[in-house]
């Protein structure tokens, strides 16, 4: 019976992946701030990463990489591999190092979210020495930033309802 649940709580995932990929393809389905939209795979990848172990967070980020990847005009492979490698650490660190909780989960995911988005600001931005750096950081990076922390409360109870599968209750 554990075998079926844990089947069901990735069907879970993935579902909620393809639902999550979807809506972000949909025009004028979520509203922009300042001309910004949340990209709500990350925040879906990383609140299943406080859950799951390395490899099934690690699949999950690679996942949603890929989908962030193909869907958007982002450069190929960053999402991927940044993802990747923060959600197989952040899955070692959960089964090693802390409990999982809604205060936990919310301080993870927005640092690891502002890490994301500062890492993709130094690395296309800075280095590729973009012009007016002040506005591109605050309309496309601190926006997006704010807004995709907005939905982690969210997902992160979603998949709490997911994860709990796991032990049949």
């Amino acid at each position: 019976m554990n075998g079926k649940l844990r089947y069901l709580r990735f069907l879970a995932y993935a579902l909620e992946l393809i639902i999550l990929y979807v809506l972000s393809g949909i025009p004028n389905f979520m509203p922009s701030l300042f001309g910004s939209k949340p990209v709500l795979l990350i925040a879906a990848a990383l609140t299943i990463a406080v859950f799951e172990d390395e490899l099934p967070s690690m699949i999950m980020g690679l996942s949603c990489g890929v989908l962030i990847d193909v869907g958007t005009d982002a450069k190929i492979g960053y999402y991927t591999l940044i993802l990747t490698v923060l959600c197989f650490v952040l899955g070692y660190c959960q089964r090693n190092f802390f409990v999982t909780n809604f205060l936990n989960a919310t301080v993870i995911g927005v640092c690891s979210l502002l890490g994301v988005y500062l890492l993709h600001f130094l690395i296309f931005g800075v280095f590729m020495r973009a012009p007016d750096l002040g506005q591109v950081f605050l309309k496309q990076y601190l926006i997006r930033f704010i807004y995709t922390a907005l939905f982690l409360p969210i997902l992160y109870w979603l998949n709490r309802l997911f994860y709990s599968l796991k032990k049949g209750y």
